[in-house]
């Protein structure tokens, strides 16, 4: 079937280079090698550690290297292929970096972070292969983990987007097949919070719409990627204005000894990356990406963008400068722009046409120093902003009628903060900081019905949100810690001021089991415009949203992990989340409310309230022996509470999700250079919710109303996507090249996109969502 895909697509798109590039002699001459180099640092204060040992395990002659005073290594001729590496130093944990992907063409660098033992007399002895997937963030006990690159990469249908790759996480769905909508424990997709190089950022996504539509594709090129954290609740004190979940990206340096470049084409565009040192001798790189894409070669494919050709293309980079061996400065940017104009649609009597314009830009400067005794202060300044233009005119051919709806948002934000993480011994742990953000915002949202027209939203001005946080880690024993912390958080537009206590817990009972817990409370602000809603009153207008709350949430977690097999384990997580000042429509007889993720352009209230619960289980299998696996389902129910006092359920209400991803690896080759994977990935979820119309009143009237009392009430059929991947990775001296095939609901399966009341036959109709879609893709690194 694959065969015959493939073949249909290279015949249509004209792709026929495909089959020279798979027909490459997969032989090689000689064992290719490659350069492992990093640095070690403490997991804490990410002090350098001199004289850490490095071996390379399973290697014959051995190999390894011992780290320099700024904690650099380098190894060189590790064979291509997987390689695991074991860190040591003195006084600390060990620490394994398992199945660890050598290229022929880019040298590897690795990160590690080494935790200081607590009996410093004692030998370490490591019972199992480290867990890779364990959070950067070393004061998270729940609900948290890292990706790399390579797993962006490996997942099937992810594009090479870190959104698309965290839908495979327990608690995380998306019932969309075109949008980055992250779905965290059936909280709206706006509850979550984006921080990239350690600050809040806007939503980093192309055709992004700022806290209501989440976009298409990221910004982010996971060419510019380091390991990063995500988090699906209880996380620490670090994090404010989140309220479901927290995606934390780090961007890795570049080179810092040679020049590496990457080239990357295919049914998306293209993509160009640059990498290297300034100069020779001096640890400092750059790393420069650009990307350019439209859907216009995949609209020949198939019709992803029926009437329209959406383009995109945005530009990152990463600079870094060490200042001596104490201090470091790294300036970075990412921006983006996206354009969608759609033909008008023409159907009987009615026409429409939708216009999309967006860009996204994010900026910022980290100064780094470590003082003599190893406590760390780190200052960053960022500039971040986006702006929408959206437009939607529809007209009736027959009665002449015009209906117009128009969103024009501007929005940006200067901030400044400072960290500052204090090792006291190595048992204890203190880091404080605090956030000062200043916002500026131009919001116009606008109706227009015939030569009627009404502002629902016009203002113009700034606001200042501060926040202040304090949280330690204390290690009772080497198998129980606790972490604890308070987060503050002053909004000037409302005047609102919270107090955030957080608490963690986590017990090894032995090298096998470890329990958790985790307990915090988490407020975050709505988008900007929502506040300024203008409410007709005489002959004005009145913004009677400016004094609600700041909603927030209560977490509670406990968890259970059971390394069940030497590279895996199965892990559950029980969870409670009660949600209080909850903005929902002040008007009884409306029974709208924020959690729904939508501009409500009415008066609110933050008298609602909500809840969600549920169990999340993972069965994990990490990349050994060439094959990995990752199942996990999710059982839960969301809820909120209207101001008429009755519950309903959200609109992100699917009550249950479940996951299944999996790959496997063959190296091929005389010398088992090259590698062919293949990987499928299952998506499961309950089905969207909606809301029926008021039968009788239309019957009478011939208007269309919702039927408040029955808000989210109709569950359309469940989702359901298979994701398959295949890929052929050639290794050669001076290049290597890697040939992808990516489909996207490779069964053919039309979801449901949306239900909507057509007046013209008195029905619920639906709209499907996209079809088969094949991503070819060509790869380049040299």
């Amino acid at each position: 079937m694959l065969k015959l895909i493939l073949a249909n697509i290279c015949k249509k798109s004209n792709y026929a280079f495909l089959i020279v590039v798979f027909s490459i002699s997969i032989s090689s001459a000689q064992t290719l090698t490659q350069t492992v180099k990093g640095r070690v640092l403490d997991a804490e204060t990410e002090a350098p550690l001199l004289g850490a040992d490095i071996v390379v395990l399973n290697s014959n002659p051995q190999k390894g290297a011992i780290t320099d005073e700024q904690g650099f290594f380098r190894i060189e001729g590790i064979p291509v292929g997987r390689a695991s590496f074991q860190f040591a130093f003195l006084g600390y944990e060990d620490f394994v970096a398992s199945e660890i992907l050598i290229g022929s063409a880019k040298e590897v660098e690795l990160n590690i972070y080494l935790t200081e033992a607590l009996n410093q007399l004692d030998e370490v002895v490591l019972t199992a292969p480290t867990d890779n997937s364990a959070p950067n963030n070393k004061l998270a006990t729940v609900s948290a983990r890292s990706f790399s690159v390579e797993e962006t990469k490996r997942f099937p249908a992810s594009v090479s987007d870190p959104g698309r790759m965290a839908l495979s996480f327990a608690g995380v769905t998306n019932s969309d097949d075109s949008s980055n909508e992250i779905i965290i424990r059936g909280n709206a997709p706006n509850q979550l919070l984006w921080r990239i190089e350690g600050i809040e950022v806007p939503e980093p996504n192309h055709f992004s719409e700022e806290g209501y539509s989440p976009g298409n594709v990221s910004l982010v090129s996971t060419s510019m990627l380091g390991k990063s954290d995500f988090f699906t609740g209880a996380f620490p004190a670090t994090y404010g204005n989140a309220l479901s979940g927290v995606f934390d990206i780090n961007l890795r340096n570049g080179n810092s000894e040679k020049g590496e470049y990457a080239f990357q084409f295919g049914v998306l565009g293209a993509d160009l990356t640059a990498e290297g040192p300034f100069s020779k001798g001096y640890r400092g790189s750059y790393l420069v990406n650009y990307r350019y894409s439209t859907i216009a070669l995949l609209n020949q494919i198939t019709d992803v963008t029926p009437g329209s050709t959406p383009t995109f293309q945005d530009i990152s980079m990463k600079l870094n400068f060490p200042l001596g061996s104490r201090t470091n400065l790294s300036i970075w940017g990412i921006g983006g722009i996206s354009d969608e104009d759609e033909d008008p649609e023409i159907n009987d009597n009615f026409s429409s046409e939708e216009i999309f314009k967006s860009k996204t830009y994010m900026s910022g400067l980290t100064i780094s120093h470590f003082f003599k005794n190893n406590d760390k202060l780190e200052t960053r300044l960022s500039y971040s902003g986006n702006a929408s233009d959206y437009v939607f005119e529809s007209r009736n051919t027959d009665t002449s009628d015009f209906f117009e709806e128009s969103d024009i948002l501007r929005n940006n934000a200067f901030r400044i903060s400072t960290d500052y993480t204090k090792k006291v011994s190595a048992k204890t742990t203190i880091n404080s900081g605090a956030i000062l953000s200043f916002l500026n915002y131009d919001v116009l949202t606008t109706e227009t019905f015939n030569d009627q027209s009404r502002d629902l939203v016009r203002e113009e001005g700034s606001g200042t949100m501060a926040q202040a946080y304090v949280q330690g880690k204390y290690r009772f024993t080497t198998d129980f810690s606790t972490t604890f912390g308070l987060h503050g958080t002053y909004f000037s537009v409302n005047e609102d001021f919270v107090v955030e206590p957080r608490l963690g817990l986590q017990w090894s009972i032995n090298p096998n089991h470890t329990l958790s817990a985790g307990f915090g409370i988490h407020s975050r602000r709505m988008p900007l415009n929502q506040y300024f809603i203008n409410i007709p009153e005489g002959n004005g207008f009145r913004t009677p949203n400016t004094d609600l709350d700041l909603m927030q949430a209560v977490h509670y977690i406990i968890g259970h992990d059971w390394r069940i097999i030497k590279n895996g384990h199965i892990k559950v997580e029980v969870y409670y989340q009660d949600l209080n000042k909850v903005a929902v429509s002040r008007d009884p007889n409306f029974t709208a409310s924020y959690l729904n993720g939508q501009f409500i352009p009415i008066e609110l209230t933050d008298t609602g309230d909500g809840r969600n619960y549920g169990i999340e289980f993972t069965f994990e299998k990490f990349f050994s022996r060439q094959y990995y696996f990752l199942a996990t389902a999710s059982l839960y129910d969301t809820k909120y509470r209207a101001s008429n006092g009755n519950w309903y359920d959200s609109a992100y209400n699917y009550n249950y999700t479940f996951n299944l991803v999996g790959g496997k690896e063959f190296t091929v080759g005389k010398k088992q250079n090259n590698t062919i994977g293949l990987s499928a990935r299952t998506l499961v979820n309950g089905g969207k919710r909606t809301t029926p119309i008021n039968q009788e009143l239309f019957d009478e009237t011939g208007e269309v109303r919702l039927e408040q009392s029955l808000r989210n009430t109709i569950e359309l059929d469940n989702y359901f996507r298979l994701d398959a991947s295949i890929y052929y990775r050639l290794n050669r001296p001076k290049a290597a090249h890697r040939i992808s095939l990516d489909i996207q609901n490779a069964t053919n399966r039309k979801n449901i996109d949306r239900a909507f009341f057509n007046p013209n036959t008195g029905q619920l109709e639906t709209d499907l969502q996209l079809e088969l879609i094949p991503f070819i893709n060509y790869r380049i690194e040299f």
